[in-house]
């Protein structure tokens, strides 16, 4: 049960942070006029949510990590496929992290 609270918490802030990023799409704009796509920067925004809410529960994964860092650097330089496929990845791996901690421990018999 703890499991589904979480995953229905996660999907509410995801939602909610899908809802109110598409402005920070347009202020992502570069001086040479280059910028995200708004799927890229909501996709980023979601995938920063989890692996928050992931370390904060301390059940982020490092692949979590690793796969947030590669999206905001390609973010940096204005890639917005590889920021929609490093971001999936995060939120993928911070998600599948959540979802562990939920898990009963085991003990050995």
């Amino acid at each position: 049960m703890k499991v589904i609270l979480n995953a229905v918490q996660m999907m509410a802030g995801g939602i909610f942070l899908l809802g109110i990023t598409g402005p920070v799409a347009h202020a992502a704009e570069s001086a040479s006029g280059a910028a995200l796509t708004v799927e890229a920067t909501k996709a980023l925004s979601n995938a920063e949510f989890l692996v928050g809410m992931a370390k904060n529960k301390k059940s982020l994964w490092t692949t979590a990590a690793g796969a947030l860092t590669q999206a905001q650097e390609a973010a940096k330089k204005q890639d917005s496929e590889a920021v929609t496929r490093y971001s999936a990845v995060a939120s993928e791996q911070a998600f599948l992290g959540l979802a562990q901690s939920g898990y009963p421990l085991t003990g050995a018999d």
